[in-house]
């Protein structure tokens, strides 16, 4: 079973959304180090994404502007659309990253809200640990600065800087091309300003009534479709995204690696909008006389009033499992 576009593991694999090296950058700042647990509370929604449509300046934008842990993008490039926010750790910090897609174009914005009294100079010094000089730069933004890092091509690839009291640290990226043109380069440097200078940030949302009462549905969801079973397929499945019509794939599986067992541990869950979820979990294997285990991550949906696993992670997730009881055959 080969995996599929939604699962933000296998995105993650594709494409790197821009300011994760960044994050791993700051997390190396003694100024900014910041000692205590990690948390998994789910931030506010990000509201659904509608079609392109006008926006500051034209060209583009959309009808609906979604809104991010508090941030709101009020323009993107024509055929953008949110598909995906992930909250992920780099060295003890906490970052969201959206990422929106469309008409062969890739955008990301990461927001750090866990070093409050960064600096762009402490940004700055963060990037110059990374990259060659050539590739750095600043260029006016916001009303203050911002730190760009360039492509070989002389394009910018990202662009960050840090606002408000406490600091928000945000970058933008983006890139076009790679599926409808066979090379892949950086934003228009007009759009990458664009949606920056778009961009209202408030402060972190609390979590929703509708997230607190969801994620205990979306943790009882994940085993109950991807645990190991010997009951008939259609039992598991019923907590997956069109589950019914993966009743041979299922039995194909359990044919083809009778005895494979899988047990889910749901780690993270953090609802983005109403009807979706990004959750990250670990598998733990056994097969053939040998276990172990492996973190991945996928997307819950709210379909016909339940949360379940979406369809491509639940293929995912068997694609996942075939290839290890494969290299243990």
């Amino acid at each position: 079973m080969a995996e599929r576009p939604d699962s933000p593991s296998l995105i993650r694999s594709r494409w790197h959304p821009s300011g994760r090296r960044l994050t791993r950058a700051l997390g190396r700042l003694t100024a900014v180090a910041l000692v205590g647990l990690v948390t998994a509370t789910a931030a506010g929604p990000a509201s659904a994404a509608g079609p392109g449509g006008g926006g500051p300046g034209g060209g583009g934008g959309r009808t609906s502007a979604p809104t991010v842990d508090g941030v709101k993008v009020g323009w993107l490039p024509r055929g953008v659309s949110l598909v995906d926010v992930q909250p992920t750790t780099r060295i003890g910090r906490n970052v969201i990253v959206a990422r929106f897609e469309g008409a062969d174009t890739r955008v990301s914005l990461t927001i750090q809200r866990e070093t409050p009294d960064a600096t762009l100079d402490e940004v700055a010094s963060a990037y110059a640990q990374y990259y060659p000089a050539q590739y750095l730069g600043r260029i006016a933004l916001r009303g203050t600065e911002a730190v760009t890092l360039r492509a070989s091509s002389g394009g910018i690839n990202e662009l960050t800087w840090v606002e408000g009291d406490p600091s928000v640290v945000l970058t933008v990226g983006g890139s076009v091309g790679g599926i409808k043109t066979p090379t892949v380069g950086p934003l228009p440097e007009a759009d990458l300003l664009r949606i920056a200078g778009s961009l209202t940030v408030g402060p972190a949302p609390a979590q929703t009534a509708w997230q607190k009462a969801s994620e205990p549905r979306i943790r009882a969801a994940f085993p109950a479709a991807l645990n190991s079973s010997e009951a008939p397929p259609r039992v598991p499945l019923a907590a997956v995204e069109n589950g019914q019509r993966l009743v041979s794939l299922l039995e194909q599986f359990r044919a083809t690696y009778p005895g494979l067992t899988a047990q889910i541990t749901v780690n993270q869950v953090y609802v983005w909008a109403h009807d979706r979820a990004s959750v990250t979990f670990t598998i733990a294997y056994s097969y053939g006389g040998f276990s172990g285990s492996i973190g991945s991550s996928g997307q819950a949906v709210f379909d016909h009033g339940s949360w379940k696993v979406s369809e491509q992670t639940y293929r995912n997730v068997l694609g996942l499992a075939s290839g290890l009881g494969g290299a243990v055959a």
